[in-house]
Order: C-alpha cells, then structure tokens, then sequence
C-alpha cells in the first residue's frame, strides 16, 4: 500500500484548521456571551421614592397606574413591600421591576 504524501498533508492541515476553528469559536462565544454587570437589583425602582415619571419608564406601567401607585403611596404613607400592589393591573409582569428599601 502507497502513501500519497501530498494527500496526507491536505488531511494533516485541514484536521488542524478545524480543530483551531472550533477552539477559536469557542473562545469568541464565551466572550461575547458573558453576564453583564449590571444587576437585576440596578434595574429596578424604589416604589416609596420613585416620581411619576420614574414609574411610566417602567415595562408595563402607563400613567393610570402611576397615578393609582403614588395615591395608594400617598393614603399608605409608604410601602412596606411591593406585594401590596397586587390588586393593580398586570401586577404579575411589573414586579419585578420595583423594590423597597
């Protein structure tokens, strides 16, 4: 049986190019794809100090339900968790975007 050198090193350097290939992906992916630095808890909003304007930037809060958070904050004085805004509309999505402190 006769080795055909040229065909052997076609082989040799294409095994190597994929295997870098795949090892240069996998570096680009990891970087690209890391967490980012701000944190959920940067992202959300003190419901007890937040203005008006503050609370409409929130996802799922228009201006109606600013208004009702500032006057149940009002009667309230302040909350004590953002639980106490459950009766609101669509509660459930805008929650976690507000906080106490």
């Amino acid at each position: 049986m006769k080795i055909n050198l040229k065909v052997l090193n076609v082989q040799t350097v294409s095994i190597t190019l994929i295997v870098f290939s795949v090892l240069l992906f996998k570096f680009i992916e990891d970087n690209i794809y890391t967490e980012p630095k701000i944190k959920k808890e940067d992202l959300q909003i003190d419901i007890n100090t937040a203005t008006k304007k503050e609370l409409i930037k929130v996802p799922y809060i228009g201006e109606k339900t600013a208004e009702k958070i500032l006057k149940l904050r009002e009667e309230k004085g302040y909350f004590e968790s953002v639980s106490e805004l459950k009766s609101l509309r669509n509660y459930r999505r805008f929650k976690n975007y507000l906080k106490v402190e």
